[in-house]
């Protein structure tokens, strides 16, 4: 769960769960509490007119004044119930409320210190309250039952509505919070949008936040990729600075050598040998040192014009052996990456195709929404399966005959494994050699065999 909004919606709705759940149980108890004292002070308040009500016989026994009986206790199983028991008498009178059933003297669950009770009598619920008198100076004791079962029933009904109500209200405030969350993370959600477009060349930098808290963070993302560009371009100078100051003490060398050949040819040729291979070492390490590898935020570099360039520069070079170079490049095609990067791996390709071609050389371009394809191929002679993993490695050369000192397929490899893209050779459909590059969009996108939109 990646999502700040998804989180703050989880968080919500577990807190107040917990809360309504703890609000539900504690109002649900409280309602049956009151419920409970109030049956419970009808009962006491019953207990003194039934104390009023039980009066001797003429026969010596003890009876019930029926006037003073309410009169509900003298209908059967009424719900309202009560008997007593005088002094050492085992008797107990019975309400007629009762019918053949009495209530239980013991067991239940109390409910107070008052004597009240709660029993179950064939399943349904009995408050039960005792009360002990001295009536005529016997000791009296008395008790009293009510059926609370249409109580449970209410609140049970009073509970599921209660649960209604609050999922109803549950909802509303997780639609509320959802809106007022969508609202203040707009920000950062229009910061994200701004971050795919400059990743994907349509922007530069990103524009100034609309609120203080992103705005820091926008500063600082603006700050970064500038910083960026200046590093790489300081490098690149500095570069360029070495590459000039070295070349004046290696010419010098080469004449000092040059002159000893004259005397000594046979000390100058170990050490022609030895700047020819400086010159080279140095040539690669500068030319791998130029390459930016992933792109900076907010590069693009459309294709056409590019390769346009490089054409009319071959063409120039190779105009002796009349070379037709076809271009195919899809509308909108562009290079996630440093203008550099894409001139020196498409002027390889391109060079050592010329190079290898009879009569022509094509090149090709296209994308989709993961990646670029590049195809360059050539009706040359083609290179075996088994030797196209050694034309990779650095400086490897297949035919001393052909001008180069090996290291351009080396430098393509380089660049490609910068950029996370894929390189892959293979036979052109006139029978020579056909280099092909996948670079991804955005890194860390992996590139599949076969991939690619051509």
């Amino acid at each position: 769960m990646k999502s700040i909004q998804h989180r703050l919606n989880s968080a919500f709705v577990l807190i107040t769960l917990v809360l309504c759940m703890t609000l539900w149980v504690s109002y649900s108890w409280f309602l049956r509490q009151t419920a409970y004292d109030f049956v419970s002070a009808s009962l006491g308040s019953e207990a003194y007119v039934l104390l009023k009500s039980v009066e001797m016989d003429e026969s010596g026994g003890w009876r019930i004044n029926p006037q003073y009986v309410a009169p509900v206790y003298e209908q059967p199983m009424s719900g309202h119930y009560f008997q007593f028991q005088v002094g050492q008498d085992p008797a107990w009178y019975h309400s007629r409320s009762l019918w053949d059933e009495s209530i239980p003297l013991v067991g239940g669950k109390a409910l107070d210190e008052q004597g009240l009770r709660l029993v179950y009598k064939h399943d349904k619920p009995w408050l039960v309250r005792e009360e002990r008198f001295t009536k005529d100076g016997r000791p009296l004791r008395l008790l009293l039952a009510a059926d609370v079962s249409h109580i449970e029933a209410g609140l049970a009904r009073l509970r599921w509505t209660m649960m209604a109500v609050v999922a109803l209200f549950l909802g509303g405030l997780l639609l509320a919070q959802m809106l007022v969350i969508r609202n203040g993370l707009r920000s950062l959600v229009r910061v994200g949008g701004q971050l795919n477009r400059l990743k994907q060349g349509d922007i530069r930098q990103l524009p100034k936040a609309d609120t203080a808290e992103v705005e820091p963070l926008v500063t600082e993302i603006n700050y970064l990729v500038q910083s960026m560009e200046m590093r790489l371009t300081r490098s690149r100078n500095a570069l360029g600075n070495l590459a000039h100051a070295a070349k004046t003490p290696l010419t010098v060398l080469d004449r000092q050598i040059e002159t000893l050949a004259q005397t000594a040819p046979e000390q100058a040729a170990p050490l022609r040998e030895q700047s020819r291979r400086l010159r080279e070492l140095m040539e690669r390490e500068l030319r791998r040192a130029r390459i930016a590898g992933a792109a900076l935020p907010g590069q693009r570099i459309y294709l056409q014009q590019e390769i346009e360039k490089l054409v009319r520069t071959l063409r120039a070079i190779y105009r002796e052996r009349d070379i037709e170079i076809e271009t195919t490049v899809s509308a909108g095609s562009f290079f996630p990456g440093e203008r550099d990067d894409l001139v020196e791996l498409l002027g390889n390709l391109l060079d050592n195709a010329c190079k290898w071609a009879r009569h022509r050389v094509g090149v090709s371009g296209a994308m989709d929404e993961h990646c670029l394809e590049l195809r360059v191929e050539d009706d040359g002679p083609g290179i075996p399966p088994e030797q196209r993993e050694g034309l990779l490695e650095r400086g490897a050369r297949l035919d001393e005959s052909r001008a180069g000192h090996g290291l351009g397929m080396s430098i393509v490899s380089e660049i490609v494994r910068q950029y996370e893209g894929r390189l892959e050779l293979g036979e052109a459909a006139g029978g020579g050699l056909e280099v092909r590059v996948l670079l991804p969009l955005r890194p860390g996108l992996e590139l599949t065999a076969g991939a690619g939109p051509l």
